[in-house]
């Protein structure tokens, strides 16, 4: 979340965030994870088939 979308959390009067804030929050941290296991696998797979290629000289 942007500062801006933080600064801008639901709060209900028992202390909770909002459920639609909840859920916001959700989603965006699971796209975080997925853009990084996909940074990661790109980054590992780099690395395997520079392997490959320096093996075959």
């Amino acid at each position: 979340m942007s500062p801006a979308e933080l600064s801008s959390i639901k709060w209900e009067q028992d202390g909770e965030m909002s459920a639609q804030d909840t859920w916001t929050l959700v989603k965006m941290l699971t796209k975080v994870e997925e853009q990084d296991k996909a940074s990661s696998l790109l980054h590992l797979s780099s690395k395997h088939s520079h392997s490959k290629r320096s093996n075959r000289r």
